[in-house]
């Protein structure tokens, strides 16, 4: 089985990533926000690894408008962005989808976004640099993880 990237011209904002040729879909949707390109294509890689369908987005206002199109599982967010930030993206993600599971990643940590965090019932926030099998692990988790009612 090969892994193949779809890559959408960034003109765009946002990519449509890997699947896997062959393979029955039974994955999940990831959406992937990041204004670093590399940082998405480094953690879509990794979905698709795990057997998962990511989607990226280059800041916070492309990735709602992909969250309104599309049945996302699971997104996996930078705090610092341009257009809209990561902590603006958690909160207009919860009034659309309660249940949702949302990361929050960051490089800037403090007692404010950690707070918006946890107010906002996102499922974790971890601080870059993030080892991959660490975020692989994480992704699964979050996914057999029982909704909290």
């Amino acid at each position: 089985m090969s892994v193949r990237l779809l890559h959408f011209p960034a003109l765009f904002g946002f990519f449509e990533h890997p699947y896997e040729e062959g393979s029955v879909n039974t994955s999940r949707n990831i959406l992937i926000v990041d204004d670093n390109a590399d940082q998405c294509d480094i953690l879509a890689n990794l979905v698709a690894e795990i057997g998962h369908k990511a989607y990226t987005a280059t800041d916070g206002q492309m990735a709602l408008q992909m969250f309104q199109e599309r049945k996302i599982d699971l997104v996996i967010t930078d705090i610092k962005m341009p257009r809209m930030d990561g902590m603006t993206l958690l909160e207009r993600i919860r009034q659309r989808d309660p249940d949702v599971r949302v990361i929050v990643i960051t490089g800037f940590p403090s007692s404010e976004t950690i707070l918006r965090t946890i107010e906002n019932d996102g499922y974790t926030y971890l601080v870059k640099p993030v080892k991959l099998k660490s975020m692989a692990n994480l992704i699964e988790k979050a996914f057999s993880d029982p909704l909290e009612g």
